[in-house]
Parts: structure tokens; sequence; C-alpha cells
């Protein structure tokens, strides 16, 4: 049996989500999709869900420090080819809906690979929620799947020297599911696929209804709908990238939910974007 988050009847009314864009990366459509070739360019979405009780940020995407220093992500820049445009800054990205980093009081990261987890020296101040398996994969991966985890991206979460607790900020570590605010509308669930500890969000608004948001989880909508895996070097555990799959079309066939792909650029595209937003 497939498990489900506990569906609402009546989320609050005042939740809205709005979508961004880190940039683009264009690589060989290989990577997301086993058996594809060619090159394409992908967006680099994340999420900012406006809440009563906080802001919550799904990703940061890539660290902003690339738009002026390209050898931060050393031969990265050459093989994902980013968008390094001022526009694409995460602080000016936000501004578009006013939102200033230090407004932000939960970044959840779907995963800490460089293009999910590249700003997170930009919320000190915020709560931290990610999967325990997550955060010691990213300091010390399996081997082959070190590649996208930039160390110096996560550095400023960790401690100084000759301290009992790890975490410098705030955090919320798990190892399952959570209900963040406790009324079903913006639900955590835990996919352990394209990397040990990778988690997608579920999003249930007064309007629009239940939003998948899918991360990393699921690259491409023909993934979902084929049982498509990428190709063996982006998903950690194959098995639970399909059981990922099994589950958000669980959750879109019983809620009518609307799935959004971070990476796929044809169903990106097509979406609202901020400062444009879903009720």
């Amino acid at each position: 049996m497939i498990a489900t988050a506990v569906h609402a009847a009546d989320p609050p009314k005042d939740v809205k989500l709005y979508v961004f864009s880190s940039g683009g990366l264009t690589l060989d459509k290989s990577i997301l999709q086993n058996g594809s070739s060619g090159k394409v360019t992908i967006p680099v979405g994340f999420f900012l869900i406006r809440h009563p009780k906080g802001d919550v940020l799904f990703d940061c995407g890539n660290n902003d420090r690339i738009i002026t220093n390209p050898d931060y992500w050393g031969p990265l820049i050459g093989g994902l080819d980013p968008v390094r445009t001022p526009d694409v800054a995460i602080d000016t990205q936000l501004a578009k809906i006013n939102v200033r980093p230090a407004d932000v009081k939960y970044v959840v990261l779907g995963h800490f690979h460089a293009d999910h987890a590249g700003n997170i020296g930009k919320f000190m101040d915020s709560t931290f929620v990610y999967q325990r398996d997550e955060i010691k994969s990213a300091f010390w991966p399996a081997p082959g799947f070190a590649t996208f985890y930039i160390s110096g991206d996560f550095e400023p979460m960790r401690s100084g020297i000759a301290v009992g607790m790890p975490n410098k900020v705030k955090v919320i570590e798990l190892e399952g599911d959570l209900d963040l605010f406790g009324d079903h509308s913006v639900y955590i669930h835990r996919a352990v696929s394209h990397t040990p500890g990778s988690q997608l969000v579920v999003v249930r608004l007064p309007k629009t209804g239940t939003v998948v948001l899918t991360g990393d989880a699921i690259y491409l909508q023909e993934n979902l709908d084929k049982n498509l895996l990428p190709s063996i070097g982006s998903v950690y555990n194959p098995p639970g990238m399909l059981d990922a799959y099994a589950w958000v079309r669980r959750v879109r066939d019983l809620e009518g939910a609307d799935v959004i792909f971070s990476h796929d650029p044809d169903t990106f595209k097509a979406k609202k974007h901020a400062p444009e937003y879903y009720d």
C-alpha cells in the first residue's frame, strides 16, 4: 500500500504559492532521462509558500556567487553552463513579491545539490528542514555521488570548533514525513530516490487545490507518465525513485493535484511565475 498525506478539506484561506527560477542549466537530456540524448536547457525552479504562520521556501537555487565568480563551481561551470545574469539572484527574484531572505521562516531543502541548496548562506535566520540522511550524504557522499554537492554551500550550517551541537542554524532534522504547520497545507514527504535524503512537498491551496512540488524526485513529466528513470549517476536509489513516482501519481489522482517539476522546461514554462501566484 502507498501511504499518502492526509487530505485537508479546508486549508487556510491565506496560503499562496509563488514559482521562481534561479536561471537555467544546459546538459545532455540523458542525465534526466535514460536513453535520451541531445542538449537541453532546464529551469532551476524554487518556490515560496506564503502561509499565515510564516513564509516557506522550497529550495534556494544556484549559489549567487557564480554570477560574478564562475570559479566557485569549478568544472561544473563548463559542464552545466548556468545562466549567470544578475536578474537570477535569489534576492532579486524574491524582491518581485517584496520578500527578503530575512523574512523567510522555513527553508525546506529537497536535497543538498548545488542547484537546490546553493544559497543556504543567505538564510541564516531561517529554520532549515531536511532529512538526516541527506545532510550526512552532503558532507560525505557515497562513492560516485559526490559530483553535485558543493561543500561551500552548506558549510555555514555547521558549528565551529569545540561545540557539542553540530548545527549553527535552527533546524528540523527529519527521518520521515512532516506536516509542517499541522494543518495539512504544507506536507513534506521523504523520498529516498535521487539522493539518500530527497524530499518533495505537497501544498494545499484554498482555490487551486493540491500542488505537488517534486524537486528532483521526478525530473520530467514524461518520466512520471512512463516510469522512465534518469541515468544511473542521477539516481541513488532506482526503486525508491519509482516509489516516488507512484506516490505522486496517487496524490495526483486522489486529490486532482497539479504537479510542478523543478527542471521540466516545457511544463515549468507553462506555470504562473512570480509575481503571479497560485492561491
